[in-house]
């Protein structure tokens, strides 16, 4: 007689949240099938807004689409593994759970990023305190922004070296319009000077001077006001 074992039938996990999926990846070690099931449920969810944010975010350090597509099946790959470290600190709401589950993979991705220049040189050092590096400036913003103006953004980061765009880059991503005297988070600064072989108090400078680029750049072009200001 042939087998009764049949193959396994991929498990609907689509009305489970985010927290659950997270918790069946765990116990891949006990229950491989289920695992798998949930990752494949996780990646549908996710992986179409984590294409787009690291597009937006890493493209040019990247190459372009290919770099970014290994990026993106690097960090749910690394999601996979690390799937039982997730915290989702009781929160249970659907919503709330969706956005803290693509912040971590926001993080993840970035860390893999910051890996790729982690052999970089080191720089000369300046004692700042670490205060006045992690104070995040306001962008340099053109007028209303349109797509020859975004396209032109993009063209003064493309003329940044690779370091100072990754400092550009994560210092924006904590920028909120709406808030005053904002700062990095101290291990966002601290695993950002790792990876770039350098101090916290170092980073100040690198952003000046990617700052003073850009906005030369876009004076250059006519997209300042005279009494705009960069803000250090």
């Amino acid at each position: 007689m042939g087998s009764d074992v049949s193959p396994h039938a991929p498990a609907d996990l689509s009305g489970e949240n985010d927290a659950d999926l997270m918790a069946y990846m765990g116990m891949a070690s006990d229950d491989p099938a289920g695992a798998r099931d949930a990752w494949a449920e996780f990646y549908r969810r996710h992986a179409g807004y984590l294409y787009a944010v690291c597009m937006r975010a890493f493209a040019s350090l990247l190459g372009g689409e290919p770099g970014v597509c290994d990026l993106v099946a690097d960090t749910f790959k690394r999601a996979y593994d690390h799937a039982a470290g997730f915290d989702a600190e009781g929160i249970r709401d659907r919503d709330q759970l969706r956005w803290r589950a693509r912040a971590w993979l926001g993080r993840i991705a970035q860390r893999l990023v910051q890996d790729i220049l982690r052999r970089q040189a080191r720089l000369e050092t300046t004692h700042l305190e670490p205060d006045e590096w992690q104070q995040v400036p306001e962008p340099p913003a053109a007028a209303e922004p349109n797509a020859d103006r975004i396209d032109l953004v993009r063209e003064a980061l493309s003329q940044l070296s690779e370091k100072e765009q990754i400092v550009i880059r994560t210092t924006f991503q904590w920028y909120q319009p709406s808030r005053a005297n904002q700062r990095l988070p101290n291990d966002v600064a601290a695993d950002l000077a790792e990876t770039l072989g350098t101090t916290p108090e170092n980073l100040r400078q690198i952003r000046r001077r990617a700052l003073a680029k850009i906005r030369a750049f876009l004076e250059g072009r006519g997209l300042f006001q005279s009494d705009q200001e960069v803000h250090r």
